[in-house]
């Protein structure tokens, strides 16, 4: 997702940081997609009552 960078010594964790946002970007649009998707379905079952 992001692009490659220069290695630099003083950032030795730069590519384990860059992995690390990465992954967390990722399940955070798991994240908004399972809530948009399971909101109108728990939405209709609170109004029917069942």
């Amino acid at each position: 997702m992001t692009a490659e960078t220069i290695p630099n010594k003083r950032f030795a964790n730069s590519k384990w940081a860059e992995r690390k946002q990465d992954f967390l970007i990722v399940s955070s649009f798991g994240l908004w997609a399972m809530l948009l998707g399971f909101s109108p379905v728990l939405a209709v079952r609170f109004l029917v009552g069942s």
